[in-house]
């Protein structure tokens, strides 16, 4: 049997990935009779692998297209059962932040936990057939595109991959959205006042210092912003943004035109709507394609949803797990390494092992069969991991030109950054092109200044194809071996509406 990587996934744990693994070896809750019947997760010092067996990953994308063609009704539930059970699961991960953990015993710090593990369990779960579908050969986008080839011709002077972008941008704020008309909305009443602009030329600390007692309005609505919005880019270990980052943020926009960026930000969706019902009448979709393009918006809305209120959760649960851990007699980064269903009972019982902790973090391997969950580390998970059969990354070759999919269309010419981790980002300069495994949160600053970005992995879902049309910048995802093609220094060329790269030096 063949198994292949899906996904690679820094600063992550098991309290994160165990349970959406479990639903891919098991998808019958969401209507897919048979499942990618067992699953790997490698894990060392905080980085895990996804690891699958090819044939029955690619058969179960295929159930799920075929689900979703021959019943779109089912698609579009699952999407609404996805915005209403992370919803919930966002709602109640706040009012962790609000408790008073020190004073509670162990058996009341454990219903806490166990009350949110369901709610992590259905908010996250339930994206998998959107994952299985689209992932790894991005079957549902590759089925859009064949039916706009064939309707391309009634669309004058738009590429598919153009239409593809215009068809299944969401037209719903995502939360990075709600911020960005949230802070915009803040600048403007910074600049009513030659004050505050004057103040915001001073250094961040200064600006810190001296706002409260300067305008405590403004104060006020800089701290409830971030108290709203800093735990953007937490992922599953931090950090956060803090109220310093706002300020620098104000600081660069009070240098541009804030009314005309507002308006832009406020009309977008409108905009996208009137786009999109034109170029559905021009290509005259049928009843059933146009349900399943309002589905792929779907779910590019939902992908995100659902990752923000992960990101939201392990920020909320944060105070949780470092007074867990200090019951437990361990650190942090221990008791991150334990399993969803191990965390209860060592709450209960105020105790975990530090030493399986340490031996996991140095190496550990999740193997997942249905209705059996195992653990192994050192010499077994080596084993174990020597043990399986695993596919070869494509090679890159020496041609000059690269295809993958159109995220977000436009045309761009710059230098190559490799850029995988957020320590990488400070080679990033303004107008150069990203080139990534698959972007994540932690890199956004980095994807903020890129002319274009480029992706191995990719799909309608993907962070990558999210975030550049937020952001309005052209990226081609898929390519499979971009990361090995380029390198930092080469200077590429993007045409993103067609989806080709090629390398000019």
């Amino acid at each position: 049997m063949k198994w292949f990587i899906m996904e690679e996934i820094p600063k992550t744990h098991f309290l994160m990935t165990a349970m959406p693994i479990q639903a891919f070896v098991d998808l019958s809750e969401y209507g897919i009779e048979k499942s990618v019947e067992c699953a790997v997760v490698d894990e060392k010092e905080g980085t895990q692998w996804l690891i699958f067996p090819r044939e029955t990953f690619s058969a179960s994308g295929k159930r799920v297209l075929d689900k979703m063609l021959n019943d779109p009704k089912w698609a579009s539930a699952l999407n609404e059962t996805l915005i209403e059970s992370n919803t919930l699961f966002f709602e109640e991960s706040e009012k962790v932040l609000h408790e008073n953990l020190k004073d509670k015993p162990n058996e009341e710090l454990t219903a806490i936990y166990e009350k949110l593990l369901p709610l992590q369990w259905r908010g996250h779960t339930a994206g998998v057939p959107w994952v299985v579908v689209e992932f790894e050969h991005q079957l549902f986008t590759n089925y859009l595109l064949e039916y706009l080839k064939n309707k391309g011709k009634h669309a004058a002077g738009k590429s598919t991959g153009e239409m593809f972008s215009m068809l299944t941008t969401p037209t719903e704020d995502s939360f990075a959205q709600k911020e960005e008309k949230s802070l915009l909305k803040i600048a403007a009443q910074i600049k009513k006042s030659q004050n505050l602009l004057n103040l915001f030329n001073s250094p961040t600390k200064t600006i810190e210092t001296q706002l409260p007692s300067a305008s405590p309005e403004i104060n006020s609505l800089i701290e409830e912003h971030f108290r709203a919005y800093c735990w953007l880019p937490y992922m599953y270990e931090g950090p956060a943004w803090k109220k310093s980052y706002f300020i620098e943020v104000l600081k660069g926009l009070l240098k541009e035109g804030v009314e005309a960026l507002l308006k832009k930000a406020e009309s977008r969706h409108a905009e996208a709507k009137k786009s999109h019902e034109k170029l559905m009448k021009e290509l005259k979709v049928d009843e059933k394609h146009r349900a399943l393009f309002y589905i792929a918006k779907g779910m590019v809305f939902t992908k995100a949803y659902r990752k923000d209120c992960l990101y939201h959760f392990f920020y909320c649960i944060e105070p949780f797990l470092k007074e867990a851990a200090k019951r437990a007699g361990v650190t942090l980064r221990q008791i991150r390494r334990l399993a969803p269903w191990e965390f209860s009972k060592a709450i209960k019982e105020g105790a975990a092992d530090a030493d399986e902790a340490n031996r996991r973090w140095k190496h550990a391997v999740l193997y997942i069969t249905p209705g059996k969950n195992e653990i192994m580390t050192g010499k077994k998970a080596e084993e174990f991991m020597a043990s399986l059969d695993m596919e070869k990354p494509p090679e890159a070759s020496e041609m000059k030109e690269l295809k993958g999919d159109c995220a977000c269309p436009g045309f761009a010419k710059g230098v190559v950054k490799v850029i995988n981790t957020p320590e990488e980002m400070k080679k990033m300069k303004k107008g150069d092109v990203l080139v990534a495994h698959a972007t994540n949160p932690d890199i956004v600053p980095a994807m903020k200044l890129a002319s274009a970005i480029i992706t191995d992995l990719g799909g309608i879902t993907c962070h990558a194809a999210i975030v550049s049309r937020e952001l309005k910048i052209p990226c081609v995802i898929g390519t499979k071996v971009a990361t090995s093609w380029v390198k930092d220094g080469d200077l590429v060329e993007v045409d993103a509406t067609h989806g080709v790269v090629r390398k000019l030096s």
